[in-house]
């Protein structure tokens, strides 16, 4: 058994949450496809086309005026979110570091039933994400940067539309 969570962290740009992070839902990673049947066959094949956008949800035992502070900013004013993980093997005993890079919007807040004095929490959407880089013990898992474009994007430790971003002319020049 590798890559066992034992631990986690969420930072929203300088404010650490590690004393009252309850819970974090990362993105989910879908791929839009698209049918697509060739004339004299008899099968369909859905091919993946582009990533759906992201979103991560952050349960905190607190309502800190700082972080709710983050809801509402608009595109440009981005906020930079690092997820990080402890990973451990039970199998070695060795212990690894996750890093996740997140840079979008905090596009919701919605705070738990209030009930007395029980302490209650506060639930965090981090949506509009245009950069996720998801790094496992130094190496590069998954990178998805919206303004950076196909050349930017690593899956799998591999740049897989290198090429595209090359026949498209995508990178260099002034981009509009």
């Amino acid at each position: 058994m590798d890559n066992v969570v034992r631990g986690c962290n969420w930072w929203f740009d300088l404010l650490n949450t590690w004393r009252v992070l309850d819970e974090v839902t990362l993105p989910e990673m879908t791929f839009a496809t698209d049918d697509f049947g060739s004339g004299g066959h008899v099968m369909d094949v859905a091919w993946p086309e582009q990533l759906q956008a992201l979103k991560a949800t952050i349960k905190l035992r607190t309502d800190d005026p700082r972080i709710r502070g983050l809801c509402g900013r608009q595109p440009g004013d981005y906020v930079q979110a690092t997820y990080y993980e402890n990973l451990r093997s039970f199998r070695t005993g060795e212990s690894k570091g996750r890093i996740i890079t997140l840079k979008g919007l905090l596009n919701s807040v919605k705070a738990e039933a209030r009930k007395g004095v029980k302490a209650s929490g506060t639930e965090y959407e981090f949506s509009t994400l245009v950069y996720y880089e998801d790094i496992v013990d130094g190496s590069v898992v998954h990178r998805f940067d919206y303004f950076s474009g196909a050349a930017a994007t690593v899956v799998g430790g591999v740049k897989l539309f290198g090429d595209m971003a090359a026949n498209l002319a995508i990178t260099g020049g002034t981009v509009l």
